[in-house]
């Protein structure tokens, strides 16, 4: 933007630019700021021809949008430590008692399994068995209408004989 400035070194505009300039600095849960530095020092430009600026003060604005955080510091740090380190302590002595339950119900788990599988078996088994004694009583009962069928007319001549 300029090309050059006269009778002043870097150094000493950067010095005058910082001496001039103010912050504000706030603590807030993390929300959204407009800071605004504003610097009124004199830089001495030489005009430039082509554009014909003079040599005025020239103020320095710049619009900065920050996240403002909270300051972290080391006690707030150490007890964050702290309290985690005792959360851990209170789990890692809990846990033991929490590993033997799961494992005591595993155990439960893996014996029901083998049971539950063992009764199906023998449902499966009292299943076929059922079947085998339809078929027999099935059998028993044709069996018997057959007699019967024969029994009937040898029953009626056998009374018609005794009368």
């Amino acid at each position: 933007m300029f090309t050059s400035i006269s009778n002043v070194s870097t150094s000493t505009a950067a010095t005058e630019l910082l001496s001039t300039t103010s912050t504000t600095t706030t603590t807030t849960v993390t929300t959204n700021t407009t800071t605004t530095i504003t610097s009124g020092s004199n830089l001495s430009l030489r005009p430039l021809t082509s554009t014909g600026i003079s040599n005025t003060a020239i103020p320095l604005t710049s619009t900065v949008n920050s996240l403002v955080t909270p300051v972290m510091t080391y006690s707030f740090l150490d007890g964050l430590k702290n309290k985690w380190n005792l959360e851990v302590e209170v789990q890692e002595k809990f846990f033991p008692y929490q590993a033997t339950q799961v494992s005591a119900w595993d155990h439960t788990l893996i014996e029901n399994g083998e049971k539950f599988t063992a009764l199906h078996g023998e449902v499966e088994k009292v299943k076929l068995d059922q079947r085998s004694l339809e078929q027999e009583l099935n059998f028993i009962l044709s069996q018997k209408k057959v007699l019967e069928d024969l029994l009937t007319p040898a029953e009626e001549s056998v009374d018609d004989k005794s009368e």
